[in-house]
Formats: structure tokens, sequence, C-alpha cells
């Protein structure tokens, strides 16, 4: 059997590498992802990625480094999607697919949050609806899939309460990320 030989000198070492974690491993990477063949709404990809880093930032610190993709996809793919995973028919407008367990620990060095898809038709529609302007819905929608990704859900009344808080501060914080190109 080998024995360390100043093994205190290579702990004390060791541990003032580890005191810094490279910038790669405590990098957010978020791919933005039009999938749409008509895709006329002025949406920034990269306003949507910089919103999305800015909120995973936020509420999953302890997750580094990190891996998630934001969707945009038509009516009819996501009403597929909708169909096969939630049994539900007709088009939605968002959804989450997460990858990595939230709770569970790390395997792997990369923590895959997951897939948020957005359906920006349906979300130019809710917006009419609601009165709301185009932007301020997709960035709801996206708060809404990353908080999913992360293990919230909104299955019972004091769950969604919590959400919808959740969702208003991070939006309230982060938004003028999206306005910055205007989505």
């Amino acid at each position: 059997m080998k024995t360390l030989v100043n093994s205190s000198k290579k702990i004390a070492i060791v541990s003032k590498l580890l005191e810094k974690i490279p910038d790669e491993l405590d990098a957010i990477h978020i791919d933005v992802i039009d999938k749409r063949l008509e895709n006329n709404d002025g949406i920034s990809l990269k306003s949507l990625g910089e919103f999305a880093k800015k909120i995973v930032e936020e509420i999953a610190p302890n997750k580094r480094p990190l891996e998630m993709s934001v969707i945009l996809l038509d009516v009819d793919e996501i009403s597929l999607l909708n169909k096969e995973h939630l049994s539900k028919s007709g088009p939605t407008d968002v959804l989450a697919f997460p990858i990595d367990d939230s709770d569970g620990e790390m395997d792997d060095t990369i923590y895959l949050m997951g897939d948020v898809c957005i359906c920006p038709e349906v979300a130019a529609g809710q917006a009419k609806e609601k009165d709301l302007n185009f932007r301020d819905e997709i960035a709801l929608l996206l708060t809404h899939g990353i908080l999913h990704l992360l293990g919230y859900d909104h299955y019972e009344e004091s769950e969604e309460i919590e959400m919808k808080k959740m969702e208003r501060a991070l939006i309230e914080r982060y938004s003028e990320h999206l306005r910055v190109h205007e989505v």
C-alpha cells in the first residue's frame, strides 16, 4: 500500500485550487432554438437566452455547470407534444421536459436541466385575451417553464400561489433583459 508523504500539504494545495471554480465549470449554457417555419413575431433569441440565464442564476445557484434549451414551436408541433406527453388535445402555451432530477445528486459533470417548449402563436392569443403585451406573456411562459424544470408545480392551490409569486418576482426583476432587444 502506498502512503502519502506530506498529505496535509497536498490537501492544502488542492483546497486552494478548488476555492475558485473555473469559469467553464460555473457556466450556464442555454440554447434558444426557433423550430417554426414562419417566425415573423420579432422574438429575439438572444434576449430570451439572456432572460432565461438571469432566472436560472437566481433560482438554481448550486447547479453548475448547467445546460437547458428553450425551443419555440408552431401550433402543430406543440399540439403533438401535448398529446404525446400529457394526453391532451390541441395546442398549449408551454411545456417543460426536465432531464436531471432537480433534487438529486448530479451524476454527470453537467446538470441537464431540460427543455422549455413555448408556442408563440398561443402566447400571442393569450396576451391579447389578458390585455398584456406579447413580450410579457413570453416572459411569463419562459419563467413558468423554468420553474417546472426545477421541480416546482401547481397541482395544489398553495403550490400554485407560491409559483405565481415567484414568477411575478422574477419577471419584475429581470424583464429588462427582454426589453433590451424588444421581443
